[in-house]
């Protein structure tokens, strides 16, 4: 059974992967490449930041211009990276919204992607003015983010393997990806509970945050896709 499916599967991924999608992640390799060369120290002090708060702190603290150049290169990684995996979910499972396919469905992927990534930017910064919190509210968001950087280093590599590789080794692969991805994620809600009461944040508030800003949207996505799919 687990034959036939990943033979289905590599049957698709050989209809849907165009040389489009092949550019695209060889242009992601020469951004790692460029990054490595440009910014090797800062972005060694960016993977210690993601098992050490008190780095985190103190490169929140620096605001250096080369880390904010860094910063953004990742967030635009780890926004393509995601739409790829995003993409090749959507090819296993069957799934078109809109009728998308191709490079129209990945660049919906990107737009979907940059779209929450923007609302959680925009709905935390609002909160922290309300709260008159916005430094906190801000290194919060930059612990946070920490984590989807990280997403988009490690899932480069597994979806090379993941598209370029069939049979057992691929669905292995696959796994591997999901596991690291909700890894990460474990980690972040856990850095989410240590940046909280590092800073003195009530866990009642924590909770409140994570149903409003972290649970709802996630909530009102599932319900927005299960109608136009």
């Amino acid at each position: 059974i687990i034959a036939a499916e990943s033979l289905e599967w590599t049957d698709k991924i050989q209809v849907h992967h165009p040389a489009w999608l092949f550019i695209s992640l060889m242009v992601l390799l020469g951004f790692f490449a460029g990054i490595r060369l440009r910014y090797g120290s800062i972005l060694n002090q960016t993977l210690e930041s993601m098992v050490s708060f008190q780095v985190a702190v103190r490169i929140f603290g620096d605001n250096s211009g080369l880390q904010k150049q860094l910063d953004i290169i990742l967030y635009v990684c780890y926004i393509f990276c995601a739409g790829i995996l995003l993409y090749m979910a959507e090819i296993r499972f069957g799934l078109e919204p809109y009728g998308f396919s191709g490079a129209q469905l990945f660049l919906f992927n990107l737009g979907l992607l940059i779209g929450l990534f923007l609302a959680r930017l925009f709905l935390l910064n609002l909160a922290g003015f309300l709260f008159n919190k916005s430094s906190i509210f801000r290194e919060y968001l930059y612990n946070i983010f920490i984590f989807n950087k990280l997403i988009g280093i490690l899932l480069l590599p597994l979806l090379i393997f993941v598209i370029y590789t069939d049979g057992i080794l691929m669905i292995a692969f696959q796994w591997l990806a999901i596991s690291a991805v909700s890894a990460i994620l474990i980690l972040r809600l856990i850095r989410g509970f240590i940046f909280s009461f590092r800073r003195g944040v009530s866990i009642f508030y924590m909770f409140l945050y994570l149903c409003a800003l972290e649970m709802a949207p996630l909530i009102l996505l599932y319900r927005w896709l299960g109608d136009i799919l």
